[in-house]
């Protein structure tokens, strides 16, 4: 459904001294939870960097007001947030978006589109048809960015000029057909094991399913 983060981003205070990844060696960032997303994309940005897994230091606080306050009050250099709230933080001048992690981790699926194995079996032909429903929309949507910014803003209740911002940065990065990448398969199946989800690294075949993609419109 939706490849590279680019829906994530690295946030900090606008007075924050971090311009760049490479400013974050040894810096707090704050995260949902362990083992989420956001936990492995840091560590991830840090590998990266050359500093091992550790060399930024992840702080699981949980919800968005609890990791910004705690940048205000000093204890965090910086937050991973979807990237919209840093748009929001931006025009209120809060803070910025030092990089989006969908330029860190390319090959990657953010989102997915899931089926249960009893609708696999007994309704594939009506999995296919929301399949094609799915996929002429999001034709529509990168055929109409007017359309789909004003609709977009009033459905999640922020700015045009921020739904616009999402729209620019991640509307390239929606799947036109659902075709499966191999690389960004495996970075999946590695990454439940160093999430610590599996203690194990998955064959490709149990986790995805290309019966029904990709889809001709």
């Amino acid at each position: 459904m939706y490849g590279p983060p680019a829906n994530l981003a690295l946030t900090v205070l606008s007075r924050s001294s971090i311009r760049t990844a490479a400013d974050l060696n040894g810096k707090s960032v704050g995260v949902t939870t362990l083992g989420s997303l956001t936990d492995w994309l840091t560590r991830k940005l840090s590998q990266q960097q050359g500093w091992g897994p550790d060399g930024i230091k992840v702080v699981p606080l949980g919800a968005v007001p609890a990791r910004l306050a705690a940048m205000e009050r000093g204890e965090l250099d910086g937050m991973v947030v979807e990237a919209a709230t840093g748009y929001e933080l931006e025009e209120q001048n809060k803070g910025r978006n030092v990089l989006l992690f969908g330029d860190i981790e390319k090959h990657f699926y953010t989102h997915v589109l899931y089926a249960t194995d009893e609708m696999i079996e007994k309704r594939p032909e009506l999995l296919r048809r929301f399949l094609h429903g799915w996929f002429k929309t999001v034709a529509f949507m990168k055929a109409n960015k007017d359309f789909t910014v004003k609709s977009g803003a009033k459905v999640v209740q922020v700015r045009e000029s921020i739904a616009a911002k999402v729209y620019d940065g991640q509307i390239g990065n929606f799947s036109a057909d659902g075709a499966w990448d191999p690389v960004a398969i495996d970075v999946i199946r590695n990454s439940l094991k160093d999430l610590g989800i599996l203690d194990f690294i998955p064959e490709a075949k149990v986790i995805y399913n290309d019966k029904f993609v990709p889809v001709k419109l």
